[in-house]
C-alpha cells in the first residue's frame, strides 16, 4: 500500500465534533483554503501517522461559517464512526491548494515611496483620502504635505518589496 508523503500535502484544518447522527463532521480550517475546499473531493486526514483519504459524499460539503464547514463523507455513515475522526488534522495536496489572490487597495500605499516617472523620487506616502471616489495621496514632499490625485490611468508600476509606487503625474502637478 503506497502512502501520502506529508511533505506533499498542507495542513488545513482539523474535525472539531460530529454533526448530527448520520456521520457527518465539523471541519475548522483556515480562511485562506476556502477556495481549494469548494473544489476539492477527497481530503486526507491523519490517522495513527499516516495521511488517509477520504472521499466527500455527493451533496456531502457546506460551508457553516467562514472558518468551519460540514463533511460527510462516503462510507462514514454513524456518528460512532465519525467520532473516530474527530481531533484529526485534515490535510490537502500540495497541487490543490488555490490561493486567494490579495487584492490590492489603495491603503496599502501607505508608507510607499512615491516617484514620478520623470522627476524621480518624491516623497513618502503618509495617508490616503477618499473625496467621494476621488482618491489623494497625502505626500510628505520636503517636508510639506502635498495630495497627489491617484488614478490607475497614472499608475506605471508599483515594487511592493521596495516599497515604492510609480505614476506619471501630469506636468506641473509637484510645482504648485
Amino acid at each position: 500500500m503506497e502512502t501520502i508523503p506529508k511533505t506533499d500535502c498542507t495542513q488545513i484544518g482539523f474535525f472539531r465534533k460530529t454533526h448530527g447522527v448520520h456521520g457527518e463532521l465539523v471541519l475548522e480550517y483556515e480562511p485562506e483554503y476556502e477556495i481549494s475546499l469548494e473544489e476539492t473531493d477527497r481530503f486526507f486526514v491523519e490517522l495513527e501517522g499516516l495521511l488517509v483519504p477520504f472521499f466527500i459524499a455527493e451533496n456531502g460539503f457546506r460551508f457553516r461559517s467562514s472558518k468551519s464547514a460540514i463533511i460527510k463523507f462516503d462510507w462514514v455513515d454513524t456518528e460512532n464512526y465519525a467520532r473516530r475522526l474527530v481531533g484529526a488534522s485534515v490535510w490537502l495536496f500540495n497541487h490543490k491548494i488555490v490561493l486567494e489572490e490579495t487584492e490590492m487597495t489603495i491603503s496599502m500605499f501607505v508608507d510607499f515611496i512615491l516617484k514620478d516617472e520623470k522627476i524621480g523620487e518624491i516623497g513618502k506616502i503618509t495617508s490616503v483620502d477618499d473625496f467621494s471616489g476621488n482618491l489623494v495621496l497625502n505626500v510628505d514632499y520636503n517636508g510639506s504635505e502635498v495630495l497627489v490625485p491617484f488614478n490607475e490611468d497614472f499608475l506605471v508600476s508599483v515594487d511592493e518589496q521596495k516599497k515604492a509606487l510609480v505614476l506619471k503625474l501630469p506636468d506641473g502637478l509637484i510645482d504648485i
